[in-house]
């Protein structure tokens, strides 16, 4: 696969897991933290089918520090020493063989629309953009069909696994987890900020902390249903963890820092990314020559296109402006050292320099400020 204030928590045990939600009370009440189970199980099999292949070997960087793979991935290396025999799973097999060619955040936005494992099926309430992609031609026969041969997959591994027993003994765990990320939740205003910057406002925004997505990994996801729109901030953990003794517990979500950026970078995307879709086909044909002299630094970020890099592009400068305007100005500086010189996003300036002036209202609108971009950089 390729990829709060503490007034009460309410936790549901049913026959098949438990769902975390925190409601945060302020000006922010729609802002919620929820655990879900079906990602916690998509999680527990990508970490024992990909992620931890290997693990004892490899080492990543942190902090620009080189830091052994299973360190820093401690729970998910807990997970994959108590699974791994199920990693050749016909059940996960099956599951993973209709889903090969798809990345975990679409997976992920999926699973957010069925009811928790092992019953979790496909429905007529689903709407086809959900799994359309199960089929690599778009035909609708095929991609429910595979759509339900995942989710028998995923259903039948959660059976074979006990499931329901893992989420039993991890209740501390993941109780710790919701504590830490109400601590460590973003200023609060930083959702309105954010309305207000990109004169646009959703129904809910959901922080949904992951112990089994791998850490670093998160995925911004827009679900509307009913007339109501909700985004999602699906995410590992941010930090190191200590789990040892259950009296001394670190699940590594609790860094103010990481995650108001992660959060305003994830939610960001339901706010930018509908409104690039929104350009004509020949705006990004006219500036794809762009994306060559980046190609092989986007892609090793798994940006593998030219639309896909101006999404990011326009997210990550959404990031900057809104942290400038949190007050948070020496971590606006980071970030765009770290964006424009780490990670390649060579035209964040032009992007910045625009919305400054949207900012100022010089232009009448967010998709007005955009246009204006892109034609600009038919000119570099």
């Amino acid at each position: 696969m390729k990829k709060i204030l503490l007034i009460a928590i309410s936790f549901l045990i049913c026959q098949h897991g438990f769902t975390q939600v925190k409601h945060i009370p302020s000006d922010s009440t729609k802002l919620e933290i929820k655990v879900n189970i079906n990602i916690e199980l998509l999680g527990l099999g990508y970490f024992i089918g990909f992620e931890g292949v290997g693990i004892e070997e490899k080492t990543v960087k942190i902090d620009d520090k080189l830091v052994p793979k299973k360190e820093w991935h401690n729970y998910g290396y807990k997970i994959y020493q108590q699974y791994s025999r199920f990693a050749t799973s016909a059940n996960l097999a099956k599951c993973f063989s209709v889903a090969d060619h798809l990345w975990l955040d679409y997976l992920t936005a999926f699973l957010l629309q069925v009811e928790n494992v092992p019953n979790a099926q496909l429905t007529d309430a689903v709407n086809e953009n959900y799994y359309i992609n199960f089929s690599k031609g778009k035909d609708i026969h095929e991609a429910r069909k595979n759509a339900k041969i995942f989710l028998d997959g995923l259903n039948a591994f959660a059976v074979e696994i006990d499931f329901d027993d893992y989420l039993s003994n991890s209740k501390e765990y993941y109780n710790k987890v919701i504590e830490e990320v109400e601590i460590g939740i973003p200023n609060k205003d930083f959702i309105k900020v954010m309305e207000l910057f990109y004169d646009k406002e959703f129904d809910n925004y959901l922080l949904v902390p992951s112990l089994t997505i791998p850490k670093g990994m998160g995925f911004g996801i827009l679900n509307t249903n009913n007339n109501e729109t909700k985004i999602f901030n699906v995410f590992g953990a941010l930090d190191f963890q200590e789990f040892d003794r259950k009296d001394n517990l670190k699940m590594g979500f609790l860094n103010p820092t990481k995650l108001r950026e992660l959060s305003v970078h994830e939610f960001g995307h339901s706010f930018v990314n509908p409104v690039v879709f929104e350009l004509p086909d020949n705006i990004f044909s006219e500036t794809e020559k762009l994306f060559k002299p980046l190609k092989t630094a986007m892609e090793n970020q798994g940006y593998n296109t030219w639309k896909v890099c101006v999404y990011e592009h326009f997210v990550r400068a959404g990031e900057i402006i809104i942290a400038q305007k949190l007050g948070k100005n020496n971590e606006a500086k980071k970030l765009l050292l770290e964006y424009q010189e780490k990670r390649q996003f060579k035209y964040l300036p032009q992007i910045l320099s625009e919305l400054r002036k949207y900012d100022k209202r010089e232009y009448k609108s967010y998709f007005e400020t955009v246009q204006k971009v892109m034609e600009q950089l038919k000119k570099l």
